[in-house]
């Protein structure tokens, strides 16, 4: 496989960059964090197709390993609102109009399962360490993986188990511009202003993913009229291709809160919880506004998910419409160290909207069969999906059609594909969620994309599917 494999890697400088940055104001970051990624810098020989590098949804992490393992403080049972959130321009409407803001346990994780494999399964090198970590931590895994039209001889771990989905949410909001552009609702061919953009933009938040896809829109010169503007058609592209932030949280305010669960909800999501804007997700996390410490105030919000509904939508709100507080928050973030690893993960892990592998993969196949909403709202659906296709020509020697998405928090690494490789036949699909990595497993697989060599492996090999499913079945799953 190795001698066909090219990954994109120019994306992990901006990890490297931000690090550096943190460093100048923050001295627990090891100095050593950025020389580690700096040789995934530009075209590396790898795999046996190209895929896309993933933009993490969080500022990258400061904290020192030694850290990650430490208990947190005991909760304040009783936060006051107004210590959580700003008392000006507070939303009318909370997240969660449709959907839990928090997932029921819809089925037990398996937790236990053979943490070998036999010599007999051949598997690739660079597939074992996330193979492994799978087998000695089944039940932070989700997995399912299967051909279309053989679904009962899939591959199926966790598969109805809500996970923290990241940015893999963004797939809902997919279907929901491309169903109102086909029903006339949006427009594509208008115009939205980059101020418009930017007030969704957290700086620090995204490792630039918002200023990135806006340098790409302008080496394309997409980007036009004064003051400057980008075409709507082009904010799934950013949301997709880039994973942007900003342009996702634009698109689910401009559609609003309402549509987007209702999305899901057609859509057959069972195990979905509603997804709130990541802007106000992140300030939730840490904000100029806040009088008690983060863990607290997290933890507080997990208590009672009302509040959280109606306090994401606050702050987004807040952000979006208040020139002075964006100005406010800046400042205070360059002055303030970035949340800690612990903080990160403990709302992402219980505050991120959820799904299950068997949902999204589902999602996946329908969009690859062209089965959203009409005929135009499928075409438009795969045309953003598909841009590994566009982007990297080499694609076209390997697959008919590959459409891809992934996702990233903080312990949490998410990728989703459906391919048809040329040669031989049919359609696959792969969704494959972990949760709860170790800071410095997470930090590695981030550089070396270990996780989505086991996603491609089940993908490209036809005997991998099966493989992995006599192993999993041999092991009492």
């Amino acid at each position: 496989m190795k001698a066909l494999r090219l990954w994109y890697r120019c994306p992990y400088l901006l990890v490297v960059l931000l690090v550096v940055a943190c460093t100048a104001t923050n001295p627990s970051v090891e100095q050593s964090s950025g020389s580690s990624s700096a040789a995934a810098v530009g075209i590396t020989a790898t795999a046996e197709f190209v895929a896309p590098v993933d933009t993490p949804t969080l500022a990258p992490v400061i904290e020192p390993t030694a850290t990650a393992t430490a208990a947190p403080p005991t909760p304040s049972p009783t936060i006051a609102p107004a210590t959580l959130v700003p008392s000006l321009n507070l939303a009318a409407t909370g997240c969660g109009v449709r959907l839990p803001l928090v997932s029921p346990q819809l089925a037990p994780p398996t937790t236990a399962v053979n943490p070998t494999w036999p010599d007999h399964l051949n598997v690739p090198e660079e597939v074992r360490p996330a193979l492994a970590h799978l087998l000695a931590h089944p039940g932070d895994v989700g997995l399912v993986a299967f051909r279309v039209g053989q679904e009962a001889q899939g591959l199926y771990l966790n598969a109805d188990v809500p996970m923290p989905l990241a940015s893999v949410v963004k797939l809902i909001h997919l279907v929901a511009y491309v169903e109102a552009v086909s029903d006339g609702r949006l427009d594509p061919s208008s115009w939205v202003p980059v101020a418009d953009l930017e007030q969704y933009f957290l700086p620090g938040s995204d490792l630039r993913s918002h200023p990135r896809s806006l340098q790409e829109l302008t080496e394309r010169r997409l980007v036009g009229q004064d003051p400057p503007a980008v075409p709507l058609e082009e904010l799934p592209w950013m949301m997709i291709r880039h994973s942007s932030n900003s342009a996702t949280d634009y698109l689910h305010m401009r559609l609003g809160q309402e549509v987007i669960e209702e999305t899901a909800v057609r859509l057959g999501l069972t195990s979905q919880t509603a997804p709130c804007p990541f802007l106000g997700q992140f300030l939730l996390i840490s904000n100029h506004t806040r009088t008690v410490d983060n863990q607290s105030a997290i933890q507080a919000l997990i208590n009672d998910p009302a509040l959280y509904g109606q306090a994401v939508m606050d702050l987004t709100a807040a952000y979006s419409s208040s020139e002075q507080f964006r100005i406010d928050e800046g400042r205070w973030f360059q002055r303030n160290r970035r949340p800690t690893w612990q903080d990160q993960s403990l709302f992402s892990e219980n505050l991120n909207a959820q799904g299950s592998a068997r949902d999204y993969a589902h999602l996946m196949a329908l969009i690859a069969q062209e089965q959203i909403g009409d005929p135009y709202a499928s075409f438009l659906a795969r045309r953003y999906m598909e841009w590994p296709l566009e982007v990297f020509p080499i694609n076209q020697e390997l697959f008919h059609m590959v459409g891809y998405k992934n996702g990233s928090l903080p312990g949490i690494l998410n990728s989703v594909y459906y391919a048809s490789p040329r040669g031989q036949g049919g359609l696959v699909v792969v969704a494959l969620f972990f949760r709860n990595l170790p800071q410095a497993t997470y930090q590695e697989w981030r550089r070396s994309l270990t996780h989505d060599d086991l996603a491609r492996w089940l993908l490209t090999d036809p005997q991998a599917i099966s493989g992995l499913r006599v192993l999993l079945e041999d092991s009492g799953n």
